[in-house]
């Protein structure tokens, strides 16, 4: 911004706006983290108590322990979404701005559009994998487990029900509830792009460990971007689900068939998705020229404050450095254990 024709009392004032909106966001991101946090607890606290009650029934070294142990970590895992709800219902904000299913055409795009952007996200959302590869192969050549911890997989058809369910019904639905709906859409007051930011950092460090911080984070910033430019919670959704259940099945069937079979269908989805991303863009570049991407972006809010300003919030804030805490202290957890 240009201050060379501001009054002395003009630059004041701005100042005194450029400052309101950091601790705006400072507030706004602490919130966020503290959502998290209690939303993280409560899940654990939900899920112990249930294993307790296996252990004490004397069901969790039984035939059936492995299926119990699912069951009660899928129904622990939504209460995730139950402080994010409450706050939807019953904060300041509508329920329709948190967690919002417009039709295309409300905000200026065409089916299409929505198609290439999820086709798109989806291959982007592939491609975080190989920087989270990178990840852990840079943390085992120096001595450290770059493992991603996992629940117990083997052959009976039950259990990998389960653990289909477990990875790949759940976590779209009440992870996106609670980091694209509640805490993006709570974060919006100052600026899209600082919202998208915060919320995948915190999705990020809501993973406990090193490498899935990084593919969390990354597919955070395109389920928000999604989230943002389409003001619908679906599209995200729908990448997750199929994000997790592809991968899912894909040690599904290394379990049942061999690694063989479980990376020639890796690489088949991973072909397919990026070659119908590579030429939707390319249709589009030759049917409307380059121009048309624009209607695509997401554009930079003008505010007093810079984003940068707005972003120290998050390690500034009671909430935001407890958030980095809990991440940064299970990461180490997971390198340095055998």
């Amino acid at each position: 911004m240009n201050h060379s024709n501001l009054t002395n009392s003009d630059f004041l004032q701005l100042r005194i706006y450029e400052r309101n909106e950091r601790r705006g966001a400072q507030r706004a991101a602490g919130r966020a983290g503290w959502m998290v946090l209690g939303s993280i607890g409560l899940m654990m606290a939900v899920q112990f108590l249930l294993v307790a009650a296996l252990y004490a029934a004397g069901a969790a070294e039984g035939a059936h322990s492995t299926l119990l142990e699912y069951l009660s970590s899928c129904i622990g895992y939504l209460f995730l979404a139950l402080i994010p709800m409450i706050y939807v219902m019953t904060g300041e904000e509508s329920v329709e701005r948190l967690l919002p299913f417009s039709r295309p055409q409300k905000v200026g795009l065409t089916r299409a559009d929505v198609l290439l952007l999820c086709v798109v996200g989806m291959m982007l959302t592939l491609a975080s994998n190989w920087p989270t590869q990178a990840v852990q192969a840079f943390l085992q050549a120096v001595g450290l487990s770059g493992n991603i911890p996992d629940m117990p997989l083997d052959k009976s058809f039950s259990t990998q029900a389960f653990y289909m369910i477990y990875s790949t019904v759940i976590p779209p639905l009440v992870e996106e509830i609670l980091f694209r709906g509640a805490v993006l859409g709570s974060l919006r007051r100052w600026g899209d792009w600082f919202a998208i930011l915060v919320s995948s950092i915190l999705f990020g460090l809501y993973h406990g460990n090193a490498g899935q911080f990084v593919f969390a984070t990354l597919v955070g910033l395109v389920f928000g971007y999604l989230r943002v430019r389409t003001d619908n919670m679906l599209p995200g959704m729908l990448l997750h689900m199929l994000n997790n259940g592809l991968a899912t099945l894909a040690s599904v069937l290394g379990q049942s068939f061999g690694s063989q079979v479980s990376n020639v269908f890796s690489i088949t989805y991973f072909a397919v998705v990026f070659a119908a991303g590579l030429a939707l863009v390319l249709v589009r570049l030759v049917r409307q020229g380059p121009e048309s991407f624009a209607k695509l972006w997401v554009p930079v809010q003008r505010m007093v404050s810079t984003l940068g300003g707005r972003m120290r919030g998050l390690v500034t804030s009671a909430g935001g450095v407890l958030m980095l805490v809990y991440g940064i202290g299970f990461s180490i957890f997971y390198m340095v254990r055998s």
